[in-house]
């Protein structure tokens, strides 16, 4: 775990998993998630290809490009085991490529389906955190943390394993901090900062605490030293 939170985006140790891809080397251009549902999906599948020819994972792949088809690209869906589905098409995906982990997630957020692999999803979401140059981009890797915490959120937001510092619920909301202050944005810093203490009560002292003193560094906007203040001084 890096030790930068006003710049670097955590990652949590990932966990043992059978048939993980091996790293390829690929065209880093994100995958557009902004096209309707079927459309992201098929990307999906195009840009495995370029990466594996697991006739497994493939299969399970086009099982979403299939249930975008038969029941639309933003149903609800209730179906038995394909929380599981997911779960297993992350797990195998990670750590080969960042994006493709990105697309099924969002695939899950706008079916309604549970995300039960959040650690995987977390890390991909750090990579491209880590990778974002822009406000514009920054901005759009808080919006998907945001809409994987809401995801998440009825299973782990009890906090039950709070002697683990690599719990995702943490890394997930620790994360959401350190992207909106790479923004310099005081909006969206509030917010993030609102998320992180009213997930984290006992530890977003010590988070500012941390940032504020790599905020001191020079070429840091005042506003981000600002908005941290306030939240110490509270």
């Amino acid at each position: 775990m890096v030790s930068r939170p006003a710049t670097t985006a955590y990652a949590s140790r990932p966990p043992p998993a059978a048939h993980r891809l091996p790293p390829t080397p690929l065209d880093t251009k994100p995958i557009t998630f902004a096209d309707d549902g079927r459309r992201a999906t098929r990307e999906l599948l195009r840009r495995f290809d370029e990466i594996s020819r697991s006739r497994d994972l493939r299969a399970r792949l086009e099982t979403l490009e299939a249930l975008d088809r038969q029941y639309g690209s933003g149903a609800l869906l209730e179906l038995e085991d394909v929380s599981g589905l997911v779960a297993s098409i992350l797990t195998d995906l990670a750590p080969a490529d960042a994006e493709l982990v990105i697309g099924v997630a969002l695939w899950a957020i706008r079916h309604g389906v549970a995300i039960e692999a959040p650690d995987v999803v977390s890390n991909a979401l750090a990579e491209r955190a880590n990778h974002a140059r822009t406000r514009d981009e920054l901005a759009a890797v808080l919006a998907m943390m945001r809409a994987v915490i809401d995801n998440v959120a009825p299973r782990l937001a009890a906090d039950l394993e709070r002697s683990n510092p690599e719990r995702p619920w943490r890394i997930l909301h620790a994360n959401l901090a350190i992207t909106a202050i790479r923004t310099e944005d005081a909006t969206l810093m509030d917010s993030a900062f609102d998320a992180l203490e009213a997930a984290l009560p006992g530890e977003a002292q010590s988070f500012y605490a941390e940032a504020r003193a790599l905020a001191l560094a020079p070429g840091i906007s005042p506003v981000v030293r600002e908005r941290i203040e306030a939240r110490i001084q509270a």
